[in-house]
């Protein structure tokens, strides 16, 4: 495992067998990188780690992959103080731009894609999996979610296991989403469900 506790602003280049390529991250005061064996980082812009509204706040912003687990940031994506991403192994979080805001969480065990400009609001929890098993026939514990271009999630909202949510959607804040949401719709509640269709945000 390869553990990189940053404690300062730097800007870190990585190159050695768990990375593919020299990256680019800005890790901010109290940020936490677990690199485990044969795990990939690329980052093709820049990942910027603990951003956060209080300077002084001394809350943990952590990045976890497992064994052959990879994350790939295609443009500039900035991850909130507090955030905890975790890639388990054999999986893939895919990132095209954007942010993810404060203590939000992204659990991804098979395949999570954030396409570009993807505004995603404080204490947002995404993932693919359930934690546990149920006991019923058909049953599947993890299903790839796909969330498109220029999408907004609003605070407290959570993305489920196999959700894929259209081109300029927004997924009202508290909303739990666990049916596909079409592009430019807005969708609220619990479960979430269209309320509004033809939407444009800026």
């Amino acid at each position: 495992m390869k553990l990189l506790d940053i404690g300062f602003i730097n800007t870190i280049k990585m190159n050695n067998k768990n990375i593919t390529r020299k990256i680019k991250i800005l890790c901010k005061r109290y940020c936490r990188l677990e690199i485990f064996k044969n795990a990939v980082i690329d980052v093709k812009g820049k990942l910027i780690l603990g951003n956060k509204e209080n300077s002084k706040s001394k809350m943990e912003t952590r990045i976890s992959l497992n064994e052959n687990a990879e994350l790939k940031v295609n443009g500039n994506f900035l991850v909130g103080a507090g955030s905890d991403i975790r890639v388990f192994q054999n999986a893939k979080l895919e990132i095209e731009s954007g942010y993810i805001n404060g203590y939000s969480q992204i659990v991804c065990a098979s395949k999570i894609r954030i396409g570009k400009d993807v505004a995603i609001a404080r204490e947002v929890v995404i993932r693919d999996t359930d934690a546990h098993d149920i006991l019923y026939e058909g049953y599947k514990k993890v299903k790839e979610v796909n969330i498109g271009n220029h999408v907004w999630i609003g605070a407290k909202a959570m993305i489920m296991k196999g959700v894929t949510i259209g081109d300029g959607a927004i997924v009202a804040a508290g909303a739990v989403v666990t049916k596909d949401v079409p592009e430019k719709a807005l969708v609220a509640g619990v479960p979430a469900k269209v309320i509004k269709t033809n939407i444009e945000w800026k």
